[in-house]
């Protein structure tokens, strides 16, 4: 009884190897088809393809957020509770004839932006086109008004606005800019690459009659003795004190100050008065964008 026994689990663990073993081949043929097709160099490793019948429909695709099973009022984890855990739910790319989903939304927003950077169209998702639309009005906004203190009436209610817009401008600069999370900046707002040199800046949108003292000043040279950045920026849309200056200089922090950050706009473009357009490299999702969509302590493990 026991050897019949031990034989029928024998053959159940082959029969699921084998399953198992034809699963992974089938992926892997299906990878190889949809990277040829789109001419793709890879995926990343949580992307699965499918076929699907997508074929008479627009490429088009949506997102979907974890969540904690059990979560607190902010999303964040119920710690009172064991065992809890993230559901994670598939975010889902309709191309063609193929369904890739994986359930890590920032790993689709990597293939759809390499998609897209080949000149496939995929139409915009819900976050895409509320992020056009706050693109838009901006711009709208700039041409029509090139004070300092329009832009900070534009800015008033949504500072971490004013950060994405200075990391554009940086960006058109040539650098490589990533967005600090509004809740862990450790005292600067963008980190950047560029010749190999790293860079922090700190973001201010204040009103122009503010002026930003050297205790700010002193604030951001101090997470810089944690980052070691070879260049530390400050850009604020008032201006600085005398004392903030003077220390600024000693301690080789570059200031920007409103006027100063007008130029910079009117330079590389941001002011244009030609025909407003946003591009697709401007609504394209980046993974500071999902953190209003993700909690906190989810996005601080994963997203980063």
């Amino acid at each position: 009884m026991i050897r019949i026994f031990i034989n029928i689990s024998i053959y159940i663990i082959v029969i699921a190897l084998i399953m198992y073993i034809i699963y992974c081949l089938y992926n892997y043929i299906l990878k190889k088809d949809f990277l040829n097709t789109y001419h793709i160099g890879k995926l990343p490793s949580g992307i699965v393809i499918r076929k699907c019948n997508n074929e008479n429909e627009k490429n088009h695709y949506e997102l979907e957020y974890p969540y904690w099973s059990v979560s607190k009022k902010d999303g964040t984890a119920d710690k009172r509770v064991k065992n809890n855990s993230i559901i994670w739910r598939k975010s889902k790319l309709y191309i063609g004839h193929y369904l890739v989903y994986s359930k890590k939304p920032y790993e689709l927003l990597v293939v759809v932006k390499d998609l897209r950077h080949l000149g496939i169209e995929i139409s915009m998702c819900k976050e895409e086109k509320e992020k056009y639309f706050r693109i838009l009005k901006r711009k709208q906004t700039f041409c029509l008004n090139n004070s300092v203190q329009k832009i900070v009436d534009y800015f008033v209610n949504k500072p971490t606005d004013f950060e994405n817009l200075c990391a554009q401008v940086y960006e058109t600069m040539g650098y490589n800019v990533q967005i600090t999370p509004p809740t862990n900046d450790g005292g600067y707002d963008l980190v950047m690459m560029k010749d190999d040199e790293k860079t922090i800046v700190e973001c201010k949108c204040y009103s122009i009659n503010h002026k930003v003292g050297r205790p700010s000043i002193q604030k951001v040279v101090g997470a810089n003795n944690v980052v070691l950045a070879d260049h530390v920026i400050f850009i604020t849309t008032s201006d600085y004190s005398a004392a903030a200056i003077s220390y600024a200089k000693e301690a080789g922090v570059e200031l920007i100050n409103g006027m100063d950050f007008i130029n910079i706009l009117e330079k590389y473009g941001f002011m244009d008065q030609n025909d407003i357009e946003v591009d697709a490299s401007e609504y394209q999702l980046k993974n500071i964008d999902l953190y209003p969509y993700v909690p906190n302590d989810i996005y601080e493990k994963f997203f980063r």
